[in-house]
Protein backbone atom coordinates (compact mmCIF):
# COMPACT_ATOMS: atom_id res chain seq x y z
CA UNK A 1 0.00 0.00 0.00
CA UNK A 2 1.67 3.40 -0.91
CA UNK A 3 1.23 6.76 0.71
CA UNK A 4 -1.64 7.58 2.62
CA UNK A 5 -0.79 11.26 3.66
CA UNK A 6 -3.90 13.48 4.40
CA UNK A 7 -6.68 11.32 2.75
CA UNK A 8 -6.24 8.96 5.41
CA UNK A 9 -6.59 11.97 7.77
CA UNK A 10 -9.78 13.14 6.08
CA UNK A 11 -11.23 9.83 5.97
CA UNK A 12 -10.71 9.19 9.82
CA UNK A 13 -11.93 12.93 10.79
CA UNK A 14 -14.79 12.33 11.80
CA UNK A 15 -13.74 10.52 14.75
CA UNK A 16 -10.45 12.03 15.53
CA UNK A 17 -12.25 15.98 15.07
CA UNK A 18 -14.58 14.68 17.49
CA UNK A 19 -11.47 15.07 20.40
CA UNK A 20 -10.79 17.71 21.97
CA UNK A 21 -8.95 20.25 19.09
CA UNK A 22 -6.37 21.62 21.44
CA UNK A 23 -5.48 17.95 21.28
CA UNK A 24 -2.72 16.58 18.90
CA UNK A 25 -4.68 13.42 16.97
CA UNK A 26 -2.26 11.38 15.73
CA UNK A 27 -2.65 8.78 12.74
CA UNK A 28 -0.62 5.47 12.31
CA UNK A 29 0.38 4.94 8.70
CA UNK A 30 2.52 2.55 6.79
CA UNK A 31 5.31 5.58 6.10
CA UNK A 32 5.09 7.81 9.50
CA UNK A 33 2.48 9.59 11.72
CA UNK A 34 0.08 12.52 10.24
CA UNK A 35 -1.44 14.47 12.88
CA UNK A 36 -4.91 16.23 12.20
CA UNK A 37 -4.64 18.80 9.57
CA UNK A 38 -4.71 22.46 10.35
CA UNK A 39 -7.21 24.90 11.04
CA UNK A 40 -7.25 27.79 8.20
CA UNK A 41 -6.58 31.01 9.87
CA UNK A 42 -9.37 33.38 9.04
CA UNK A 43 -8.92 36.53 8.56
CA UNK A 44 -10.30 39.78 10.69
CA UNK A 45 -9.44 42.43 8.38
CA UNK A 46 -11.32 43.17 4.73
CA UNK A 47 -9.00 41.82 2.27
CA UNK A 48 -9.93 42.24 -1.82
CA UNK A 49 -9.61 39.77 -4.26
CA UNK A 50 -8.68 36.26 -3.92
CA UNK A 51 -6.09 34.22 -3.00
CA UNK A 52 -7.46 31.09 -4.90
CA UNK A 53 -5.87 30.93 -8.45
CA UNK A 54 -8.66 28.90 -9.77
CA UNK A 55 -11.29 30.36 -7.98
CA UNK A 56 -13.11 29.78 -4.52
CA UNK A 57 -15.17 26.24 -5.50
CA UNK A 58 -13.94 23.03 -4.04
CA UNK A 59 -13.16 20.70 -6.92
CA UNK A 60 -13.15 16.60 -7.46
CA UNK A 61 -9.89 15.28 -7.58
CA UNK A 62 -8.14 11.70 -8.15
CA UNK A 63 -5.01 11.00 -6.39
CA UNK A 64 -3.44 7.24 -7.71
CA UNK A 65 -3.88 4.57 -5.40
CA UNK A 66 -6.61 6.32 -2.74
CA UNK A 67 -10.08 5.72 -2.74
CA UNK A 68 -12.71 7.19 -4.94
CA UNK A 69 -14.28 8.98 -2.08
CA UNK A 70 -11.83 11.69 -1.51
CA UNK A 71 -12.15 15.44 0.02
CA UNK A 72 -12.93 17.94 -2.79
CA UNK A 73 -10.01 20.15 -2.69
CA UNK A 74 -8.82 23.88 -4.14
CA UNK A 75 -5.71 25.26 -4.19
CA UNK A 76 -4.85 28.70 -1.98
CA UNK A 77 -2.08 29.97 -3.78
CA UNK A 78 -1.17 32.93 -1.33
CA UNK A 79 -0.98 30.03 1.61
CA UNK A 80 0.85 27.49 -0.76
CA UNK A 81 -2.00 25.10 0.66
CA UNK A 82 -4.39 22.43 -0.68
CA UNK A 83 -8.04 23.25 1.58
CA UNK A 84 -11.10 20.71 2.44
CA UNK A 85 -14.13 21.51 4.10
CA UNK A 86 -15.69 19.44 6.94
CA UNK A 87 -18.94 20.24 8.20
CA UNK A 88 -18.45 24.31 8.52
CA UNK A 89 -14.88 24.32 9.05
CA UNK A 90 -11.72 24.65 6.58
CA UNK A 91 -8.82 22.52 6.71
CA UNK A 92 -5.45 22.66 5.01
CA UNK A 93 -4.12 19.16 4.21
CA UNK A 94 -1.13 17.55 5.26
CA UNK A 95 1.82 18.00 2.43
CA UNK A 96 3.52 14.39 1.16
CA UNK A 97 6.36 14.48 -0.67
CA UNK A 98 5.58 13.30 -4.51
CA UNK A 99 2.16 13.03 -4.01
CA UNK A 100 -0.11 13.94 -7.28
CA UNK A 101 -3.47 15.52 -7.16
CA UNK A 102 -5.40 15.58 -10.53
CA UNK A 103 -7.86 18.04 -11.19
CA UNK A 104 -10.09 16.85 -13.63
CA UNK A 105 -12.41 19.91 -14.19
CA UNK A 106 -9.22 22.39 -14.02
CA UNK A 107 -7.00 19.85 -16.38
CA UNK A 108 -4.33 20.56 -13.87
CA UNK A 109 -2.08 18.16 -11.57
CA UNK A 110 -0.46 19.32 -8.82
CA UNK A 111 2.91 17.93 -6.96
CA UNK A 112 3.80 18.32 -3.20
CA UNK A 113 7.66 18.68 -3.79
CA UNK A 114 10.23 20.17 -1.71
CA UNK A 115 12.93 21.86 -4.36
CA UNK A 116 15.53 24.53 -4.40
CA UNK A 117 16.15 27.43 -6.68
CA UNK A 118 18.26 29.98 -6.31
CA UNK A 119 19.80 28.85 -3.00
CA UNK A 120 16.19 28.74 -1.81
CA UNK A 121 14.07 25.53 -0.67
CA UNK A 122 10.82 25.62 -0.23
CA UNK A 123 8.04 22.65 0.40
CA UNK A 124 4.76 23.36 -1.67
CA UNK A 125 2.76 22.50 -4.47
CA UNK A 126 3.94 22.92 -8.40
CA UNK A 127 2.16 22.28 -11.48
CA UNK A 128 3.05 19.55 -13.68
CA UNK A 129 3.23 20.40 -17.19
CA UNK A 130 5.69 17.76 -18.71
CA UNK A 131 6.31 14.69 -16.85
CA UNK A 132 9.55 12.77 -18.45
CA UNK A 133 12.38 11.14 -16.47
CA UNK A 134 14.99 13.25 -18.65
CA UNK A 135 13.41 16.56 -18.08
CA UNK A 136 10.33 17.74 -15.94
CA UNK A 137 8.38 20.74 -16.11
CA UNK A 138 6.54 22.42 -13.44
CA UNK A 139 5.06 25.73 -12.97
CA UNK A 140 4.71 27.40 -9.33
CA UNK A 141 1.78 29.57 -9.15
CA UNK A 142 1.61 32.11 -6.18
CA UNK A 143 -0.54 34.87 -5.14
CA UNK A 144 0.96 37.77 -3.01
CA UNK A 145 -0.84 39.98 -0.47
CA UNK A 146 -0.20 44.14 -0.82
CA UNK A 147 -0.88 46.50 1.00
CA UNK A 148 -4.21 49.52 0.78
CA UNK A 149 -3.25 52.71 0.62
CA UNK A 150 -3.97 55.58 2.98
CA UNK A 151 -6.48 58.09 2.48
CA UNK A 152 -4.60 61.53 2.69
CA UNK A 153 -7.83 63.58 2.95
CA UNK A 154 -11.43 62.95 4.77
CA UNK A 155 -13.33 62.40 1.85
CA UNK A 156 -12.20 58.87 0.73
CA UNK A 157 -11.57 56.20 2.15
CA UNK A 158 -8.67 54.06 2.62
CA UNK A 159 -8.00 50.96 0.13
CA UNK A 160 -7.76 47.46 1.29
CA UNK A 161 -5.29 45.18 1.24
CA UNK A 162 -5.27 43.44 -2.06
CA UNK A 163 -4.63 39.56 -3.07
CA UNK A 164 -2.49 39.84 -6.92
CA UNK A 165 -1.50 37.29 -8.86
CA UNK A 166 2.51 37.10 -9.30
CA UNK A 167 4.57 36.11 -11.80
CA UNK A 168 4.26 32.21 -12.81
CA UNK A 169 7.65 30.77 -12.32
CA UNK A 170 8.53 28.10 -13.98
CA UNK A 171 11.07 24.92 -13.24
CA UNK A 172 13.03 22.63 -15.03
CA UNK A 173 13.88 19.29 -13.11
CA UNK A 174 16.32 16.57 -13.65
CA UNK A 175 17.47 13.83 -11.31
CA UNK A 176 15.23 15.94 -8.26
CA UNK A 177 17.58 19.38 -9.21
CA UNK A 178 15.60 22.26 -10.45
CA UNK A 179 16.38 25.23 -12.59
CA UNK A 180 14.66 27.88 -13.76
CA UNK A 181 13.29 27.54 -17.38
CA UNK A 182 15.92 29.03 -19.64
CA UNK A 183 15.47 32.52 -21.38
CA UNK A 184 17.12 32.05 -24.65
CA UNK A 185 18.75 28.98 -27.05
CA UNK A 186 22.12 29.26 -25.30
CA UNK A 187 20.76 29.09 -21.72
CA UNK A 188 18.46 26.04 -23.34
CA UNK A 189 21.70 24.26 -25.11
CA UNK A 190 23.09 24.94 -21.08
CA UNK A 191 20.85 23.61 -19.27
CA UNK A 192 19.55 20.59 -21.31
CA UNK A 193 23.16 19.71 -22.31
CA UNK A 194 22.28 20.12 -26.49
CA UNK A 195 23.93 20.75 -29.81
CA UNK A 196 22.85 24.29 -29.77
CA UNK A 197 23.03 24.38 -33.64
CA UNK A 198 20.21 21.49 -33.60
CA UNK A 199 18.17 23.87 -30.85
CA UNK A 200 18.24 26.88 -32.91
CA UNK A 201 16.65 24.51 -36.25
CA UNK A 202 13.94 23.73 -33.69
CA UNK A 203 13.09 26.79 -31.76
CA UNK A 204 13.30 28.80 -35.63
CA UNK A 205 11.24 26.34 -37.60
CA UNK A 206 8.45 26.21 -34.53
CA UNK A 207 8.95 29.54 -33.97
CA UNK A 208 9.16 29.04 -29.78
CA UNK A 209 8.86 32.10 -27.83
CA UNK A 210 10.75 31.29 -24.56
CA UNK A 211 7.83 33.23 -22.47
CA UNK A 212 5.06 31.69 -23.03
CA UNK A 213 3.65 28.07 -21.42
CA UNK A 214 2.68 25.91 -24.98
CA UNK A 215 6.05 26.23 -26.54
CA UNK A 216 7.85 25.96 -23.02
CA UNK A 217 5.85 22.54 -23.29
CA UNK A 218 6.73 21.71 -26.94
CA UNK A 219 10.30 22.36 -26.26
CA UNK A 220 10.95 20.43 -23.11
CA UNK A 221 8.82 17.45 -25.30
CA UNK A 222 11.17 17.82 -27.78
CA UNK A 223 14.66 17.21 -25.83
CA UNK A 224 13.44 14.61 -23.90
CA UNK A 225 13.02 12.74 -27.78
Amino acid sequence: MKKILFITTILLGQILFSQNSDILNVVTTPDGFYSKPGRVHKEDRKIDGSPYINGDQFQKVIIKDYSKNVQDLRYNAYQDEMEFKMGEELYNANKTEGLRIQFPTLKKTYESLTYSYDGKTKSGYLVLLVDNPKFSLYKREKMELMGGTKSNNGFTKDANDYYENDKDLYLIAKDKKFSKFPKNSSDAASIFSIDKKELDSFVKSNKINFNKEPDMIKLVEFINK
